[in-house]
């Protein structure tokens, strides 16, 4: 197999293990926002980095490395509109953007975005699923 393919299937693997343990995790109370974010897609990183440097506005305080609350998965997300997932080894590239409500991530070799609604609140990140269930993440 390609790289690419490879690629993506890691990438969907990724996706679901991210929406089961998102089910996994217990619920909170906390308000959410209507506002909406999307990436931009496109066939590079690189491109898909100076979209989202054009289009949309970055939430600064989502700006860091994150991570997951009992350890083994950080996110890091850059200034420019890029960043990674480090699955405990497993290190994905994407692009988002953030609003303060909602953040949209692509990850490479994929066209459509994971949108999360997420909340923070000092050096605690909130993520929280379609079911409204929240993962939380330590500010590195």
């Amino acid at each position: 197999m390609s790289k690419n393919k490879w690629t993506r299937i890691i990438a969907a693997a990724f996706i679901c293990f991210m929406l089961i343990s998102f089910t996994a995790c217990g619920n909170s109370s906390k308000k959410e926002d209507s506002a909406t974010a999307s990436a931009e897609s496109s066939t590079s990183s690189s491109e898909q980095t100076t979209a989202v440097q054009q289009d949309s506005a970055i939430d600064s305080a989502i700006i860091g490395e994150w991570e997951y609350e009992n350890g083994g998965y950080t996110y890091n997300f850059k200034e420019d509109g890029s960043g990674t997932y480090d699955t405990g080894g497993t290190v994905m590239k994407f692009t988002y953007t953030a609003d303060g409500s909602k953040v949209s991530i692509t990850y490479e070799g994929n066209t459509a975005p994971l949108v999360l609604n997420y909340e923070i609140n000092g050096n605690k990140l909130s993520v929280k699923d379609s079911n409204g269930n929240d993962t939380f993440y330590i500010k590195k």
